[in-house]
Formats: structure tokens, C-alpha cells, sequence
């Protein structure tokens, strides 16, 4: 702490006083937020403030080992703190849109080699600004480039939020780049933005930002996310998770013998990543077979752009 009166003052006694209520503080919030879960109440944590609070006062009284280790713990409870606070944002507004998916998915997406099943239930319906009538993962009825959201009954923090989307200049990025592309190639995003700027149709940085950003492959794709988004009001539909059933699966398998495999889906005019059976929700009766390399085509038609899946059903159809 400093003092105009003291100056400095590295000492324990500011711990004591300060610093170790508040972790006891913190730590019986989290024992709450913990016990609330039974009554499907969910919220954010107080780890950001207790982390402000911390960097506002001096630890060097401590060893640099004591120092280490203190931080070292306190960074995992703040790192899995954070990804709480990003899916229950107060007010039923959580700001995840879809570069902060992308990201969390590149990064968390290997610890789970075996991905469960889901089904959308559509008689299930929530709305925005409202309770939904289930707590859990809800997908926009209307819009296939809606962020998911996760809703709970046990207090109004709970409800619906708006449609985080893609705004016009966003539906573009992801139509001219396509969807491998997007958020995982910095050099066609900064090509993108860069044009974007040339053409008018980007004007704002956003404040963390220079103006010359927009041509660097390392800060073109902050300046793309800030400017592709909008939000929406929509309805939604409940996702509910399959107990005990993955995608790898099939009727003749055995769980402990099943090879978790996942297959991206590949938008039309890319090359296929593995021979197979592949269908497209764009048109009905749509599962062939693809060889390695072969160009996905597009079906066309008011769906939208063509997605080719890799199909459950792996075997030829009967002659």
C-alpha cells in the first residue's frame, strides 16, 4: 500500500487487515454459489474483484516461492472463474459471440475426444427477455449463426437474452471466407478487413486499436469481431444432451472399443477431409459418397449455404 503519510509499506499487517477477509470473503460466496445450484441458481463470481483487490496491494513480504505458489493457485481459481462468469452474464445478457466460441473451442476442444449427443427439443420454447422453462442450452429457432445461451430458472438473471448474430458485413465475412477460415486464418481476415476499410464498409477500430491495425494479421481479426456482431430478439428452442449416447457410436460397438473421431463440418467447394458418407440438412436424401479430396458441392436452393456432415451411418445402402 502506499501512503502519503507512510509511503511504502510492504508488511504483513496489510494482508491481515485487507487482503485475507476478503479471500475468506470470496470463499464462502463460492461455498453460496455452490449450494444455489440445487435450486438451479446460477451467477457470476466475484473472482474479478477479489483479483482488482489483490493487485492493489503489495506482496513483497512474502518469499518469491510463497509469492509463486500464491499466484499459481489463485490464477486456476480465477481462470475457471472466468469461464462461469462468460455464460452467466447478469440480466440475460451473456456476451458470447462467435469468435469467443471459435476460441474456446480451439482451446478446450481436445478434453473432449468423445462428444455426446444432443437433440433440439422444439417443444420447448423460450423467448427472449423472458424465464425459460428449463434450465439449460437453448439454440435460436431462426438463426443458424446465433451464439448459443445458457438459461436458468432459479432467479431473473436466469432468462433469455437477445440473439448475439452476425450483422450484414458479418454474413459476408463468413460467406467470402467461409467458415474453416474464419477466425482461424489471419491472413485472409486481415485481407478481408483491409478491403473492408478501403471500400467504406468499415469505419470504427474500436478503441484498442491504430489506424494501420486493420492491414496487421495480428490485430485485423479484434477489428473484424468488433464490427460483424448484432443483437436480436428471438425465440429458442431447449438442447437436451443425450445420456450415455456420443456421435462415435453405432448399434454394433462397444463403448470401450468406440475410436473418438470428430468430423468438421465442410462447406461447399472445399476439398473432402476423408472418404465417406456425407449429407447436407440443405436438401433431403442428401447422404453420398465423397473420396478423399473430392470437391463438396453446393446444392443451392433457400437454405442458405451448403454444409456437408460426416454421416452416423457409415454403410452402403442395400442394393
Amino acid at each position: 500500500m502506499v501512503s502519503e503519510r507512510w509511503g511504502v509499506r510492504d508488511t504483513t499487517a496489510n494482508w491481515s487487515t485487507h487482503v485475507y477477509p476478503s479471500l475468506e470473503a470470496f470463499r464462502q460466496s463460492v461455498v453460496g454459489d455452490i449450494a444455489a445450484r440445487a435450486n438451479e441458481d446460477y451467477g457470476t463470481t466475484g473472482a474479478h474483484q477479489c483479483a482488482r483487490m489483490i493487485s492493489e496491494h503489495s506482496s513483497r513480504w512474502m518469499t518469491v516461492e510463497e509469492e509463486e505458489r500464491f499466484r499459481e493457485e489463485f490464477e486456476k481459481v480465477y481462470s475457471h472463474a472466468g469461464k462461469i462468469d462468460s455464460v452467466c452474464g447478469g440480466g440475460g445478457q451473456k456476451l458470447i459471440n462467435d469468435d469467443m466460441m471459435f476460441s474456446a473451442w480451439e482451446k478446450l476442444g481436445p478434453l473432449f475426444p468423445r462428444l455426446p449427443l444432443f437433440r433440439v427439443r422444439t417443444d420447448v420454447e423460450g423467448e427472449s427477455g423472458k424465464m425459460p422453462p428449463r434450465t439449460g442450452a437453448y439454440v435460436a429457432q431462426d438463426d443458424p449463426n446465433a451464439t448459443l445461451q445458457f438459461g436458468w430458472t432459479g432467479n431473473s438473471d436466469g432468462r433469455l437474452g437477445r440473439a448475439i448474430t452476425f450483422n450484414d458485413l458479418g454474413l459476408k465475412a463468413l460467406s467470402l471466407l467461409g467458415r474453416p477460415a474464419l477466425w482461424a486464418d489471419d491472413n485472409k481476415i486481415t485481407a478481408f478487413v483491409s478491403e473492408a476499410f478501403r471500400r467504406g464498409e468499415m469505419t470504427e477500430r474500436g478503441s484498442l486499436y491504430d489506424p494501420g491495425d486493420e492491414n496487421d494479421p495480428r490485430w485485423a481479426p479484434g477489428i473484424l469481431s468488433e464490427n460483424v456482431y448484432t443483437h436480436r430478439p428471438c425465440k429458442w428452442y431447449f438442447v437436451e444432451m443425450i445420456d450415455g449416447e456420443y456421435e462415435d457410436e453405432t448399434d454394433t460397438a462397444e463403448p470401450e472399443t468406440v475410436t473418438a473421431t470428430h468430423h468438421p463440418n465442410v462447406p461447399a467447394g472445399q476439398p473432402c477431409p476423408e472418404a465417406g458418407w456425407w449429407f447436407t440438412p440443405a436438401e433431403p436424401d442428401s447422404r453420398r459418397w465423397f473420396k478423399q479430396g473430392e470437391a463438396m458441392p453446393s446444392v443451392g436452393g433457400d437454405y442458405g449455404q451448403t454444409f456437408w456432415q460426416w454421416s452416423p451411418d457409415q454403410s452402403a445402402p442395400a442394393s
